[in-house]
């Protein structure tokens, strides 16, 4: 921090108390409310993300219960980083330009390194941290260096997974470091520190990678690459992007941090370009890199009268409209206009809306894990996660949260686009739907597993097996009508009740029981996945298995 003055401080305390100030003021996105909920179940890892987001959540909400508790230590990281990118760009005159440059980085100021209890927080600062290290390692490379830089790697990657490209894409700015030795000091220290989440990952069947490569696998389309591009702009500035990444093109590479800075930059944007293709990038998902984008452009900005009289000029009417959306999203007093803010507005409101609906019952949430992570903050009431057989896996699905409703009636929540009768508005504005599931049963003890499939005739023959290991009988002749069901294109195919496959009553813990289905071949497509679950009538899933039916099925 040794270029850091008294002009600087006060840039950092007004940041500081602006975000405190903002998260004192604003209700919890849905995102940290999910996250909040992961700090409620420590673990070594989580479905989404690693567990560093809910290792700083716990002191923070511990000493300070409530949406400032939750939000404390990522204020306070994020005032640090400010600080780290303050002392890089090494301003000692004109601390006003300094203050709107920063600014005017929509990541920084409105969303990724501001009040937010998410992972992107700690991500960046452990970035800067690594650059500041690896800087110093390029120069006089030795062992304290080497677990210093391994700390960091480790705690990047336990922040959030995007650490992977920001060490891969260094490493490939400099293939020399494959030949020094504390390089390999720094990597096995680091595998070392980060063996209890790859332990998490394996025990859990690597749900993460699953997710993210398998699951979250589209066809190719185009949809989603303009959209990307744009918010990748905006990202930069609203409306300065242009001049950004006008100087970022005219910069020279001088020594191997700056390749370092560049590889890095022009990796995640190649990366996430083609990604696109594939996938809805998110904006955020190269926060990593703009504190990078700013140490470079910053000096070329500054340096520049022209082209700094016109980011000033371009710049300034944004930061005046930055200040009245956060003053906006903060105030429940002012209503919400379409979805600007619906994912801060209302929200205990809310909570405390459907638990006085609810009347006592349980209360389940329909295929959103944000929603019930905020009943379960702002009420302080438990509440059952209930997944539709077409909705994406999330942690609640690796959490046992179903058992405290098993046998009890549910009031069960649905959003407007499952069609759910009594369609009522919300206060916040949300359109949702209300039913009572009679008698909860949960599928979720019910392992499936698909033993055989062959093509006989006109009809694809399964081998199904199921065993419960749950920790009470699955009853099949049961108010809730459990099914096994099969899907392809999340479209239902086929579906047999499961008191029609056993001569029991129940599935005892421990049972297992082998059935046969057939599917006729004119139903399906021999190259598309095919899905096996179990379901109630309600519509909420247990366990499912997939498979290709042309790379499995006999002839």
């Amino acid at each position: 921090m040794r270029n850091l003055h008294r002009q600087h401080y006060l840039i950092i305390a007004i940041w500081f108390i602006a975000n405190l100030l903002q998260s004192i003021f604003t209700g919890l996105h849905s995102d940290e409310s999910y996250y909040w909920m992961y700090s409620q179940n420590p673990a070594w890892g989580y479905f989404d993300h690693p567990p560093l987001v809910a290792g700083l959540i716990i002191p923070g909400h511990w000493m300070l219960p409530g949406e400032i508790g939750v939000r404390l230590l990522f204020i306070i990281i994020s005032t640090f980083t400010l600080a780290l990118i303050l002392n890089e760009l090494n301003e000692q005159k004109d601390f006003w330009f300094l203050a709107i440059f920063i600014a005017s980085f929509p990541l920084l100021h409105t969303h990724i390194a501001g009040f937010m209890a998410i992972p992107d927080i700690p991500l960046l600062l452990l970035t800067m941290l690594f650059l500041i290290l690896y800087r110093k390692f390029i120069i006089n490379p030795g062992a304290g260096l080497s677990v210093l830089l391994a700390i960091t790697v480790s705690a990047m990657i336990y922040s959030k997974y995007h650490a992977f490209l920001i060490i891969g894409l260094t490493v490939l700015s400099n293939p020399k470091l494959l030949r020094n030795k504390y390089f390999y000091l720094t990597a096995a220290i680091a595998l070392i520190l980060l063996i209890p989440h790859i332990k998490w990952q394996i025990e859990n069947e690597i749900p993460t990678l699953k997710y993210h490569f398998v699951e979250r696998a589209k066809p190719f389309r185009l949809k989603y690459v303009f959209p990307n591009l744009i918010n990748q702009l905006v990202m930069a500035g609203p409306l300065t992007g242009i001049l950004v990444f006008l100087k970022f093109s005219r910069f020279q590479i001088r020594d191997l941090f700056d390749r370092a800075l560049v590889f890095n930059i022009v990796g995640f944007y190649i990366i996430f370009f083609l990604l696109s293709f594939k996938n809805r990038i998110e904006a955020h998902w190269t926060a990593a890199i703009i504190p990078m984008l700013m140490i470079i452009v910053y000096p070329l900005i500054s340096g520049d009268p022209k082209i700094k009289l016109w980011f000033k000029r371009l710049a300034l009417p944004v930061l005046v409209l930055f200040i009245i959306f956060r003053i906006y999203i903060a105030m429940d007093i002012i209503p919400n206009i379409g979805k600007i803010k619906i994912t801060f507005y209302n929200r205990e409101e809310h909570a405390l809306e459907i638990n006085k609906l609810a009347d006592g019952r349980k209360v389940g949430f329909f295929n959103n894990y944000a929603a019930i992570s905020n009943y379960i903050f702002y009420s302080g009431d438990s509440a059952v996660h209930l997944s539709t057989p077409d909705y994406r896996y999330c942690q609640y699905d690796l959490w046992n949260d179903e058992e405290y409703a098993e046998g009890y009636p549910i009031f069960a929540v649905q959003s407007k686009h499952l069609n759910p009768p009594n369609l009522t508005r919300m206060s916040t504005g949300q359109i949702k739907g209300f039913f009572i599931i009679e008698k909860f049963q949960s599928l979720e003890g019910v392992d499936i597993k698909i033993k055989d499939s062959e093509l006989s005739g006109q009809k694809l023959q399964l081998t199904v097996q199921l065993t419960n290991r749950g920790g009470s009988p699955v009853f099949t002749v049961h108010s809730s009508e459990p099914s096994l069901c099969v899907m392809q294109d999340k479209t239902e195919i086929y579906s047999v009740q499961l008191k029609n496959l056993t001569e029991s009553d129940e599935i005892l813990q421990g049972e297992t029981i082998i059935t046969k289905i057939e599917i006729p071949i004119n139903e399906i497509s021999l190259n598309v996945p095919v899905t096996v679950y179990t379901r109630s009538k309600e519509n909420y899933r247990g366990k499912m298995a997939s498979f290709k039916p042309g790379a499995r099925a006999k002839l």
